[in-house]
């Protein structure tokens, strides 16, 4: 155990520097940026020592990788380009009023931009204003409805409970309907970070 650190504090530390897991890649990232990402891999949590090795993929051997894990999860061929466009109105003040500090308070674990999260790095989690060119936006919203399904022991809380979605979804915002609530939230994660590269994108 590292000296001055609990036996809990110590295993979710050794956690923060395991490597992700494989399973549901294809449903959970867009193949252009793996493609991207097995030619030259790039930090996803930049704070850690650890890296993903570069392995001199050749395009062949990178595209047929990404074949592999869409297959797996049987995502049809020919790719598909996602549409991104943020919430208008009175669903991107629900977006915004859920991330804040008094909801969900997204940005006390994620990294935004350069902006750190406050606290020790291995409670930290990835840049969200980089999910609109690596995420896969139906996978964002599974995620935020059931994390623990798709990752057991992640530290993302899951906010929706699946035994009683609709007791667990906040009264207050868009009449605490749980689905419209995701779908928002869905929505702005994924057009994050767009008006850093010159589109019409949310920026809190």
């Amino acid at each position: 155990m590292a000296e001055g650190r609990t036996e809990e504090e110590a295993t979710a530390l050794a956690a923060s520097f395991a490597p992700p897991l494989l399973e549901g890649e294809g449903a959970k990232v867009q193949p252009d940026w793996l493609f991207r990402f097995l030619k030259g891999p790039t930090p996803i949590r930049p704070w850690l020592a650890v890296r993903m090795p570069t392995f001199g993929f050749a395009d062949q051997e990178a595209s047929a990788l990404v074949h592999h894990f869409a297959a797996k999860e049987d995502i049809v061929f020919p790719f598909q380009t996602f549409e991104q466009k943020p919430p208008q109105g009175p669903a991107m003040q629900a977006a915004l009023t859920m991330f804040g500090k008094d909801y969900f308070n997204c940005w006390n674990c994620h990294q935004q931009g350069a902006r750190k999260p406050q606290g020790p790095p291995e409670g930290w989690a990835p840049d969200l204003t980089l999910a609109h060119e690596r995420l896969n936006p139906d996978w964002i919203a599974r995620w935020i409805s059931n994390p623990q399904k798709l990752m057991p022991g992640t530290k993302m809380p899951t906010y929706y409970d699946p035994e009683d979605p609709k007791g667990s979804a906040p009264p207050d915002v868009l009449s605490g309907d749980p689905q419209k609530q995701i779908s928002v939230l869905r929505d702005y994660v994924f057009t994050l970070g767009l008006k850093r590269t010159g589109a019409v994108g949310a920026q809190p």
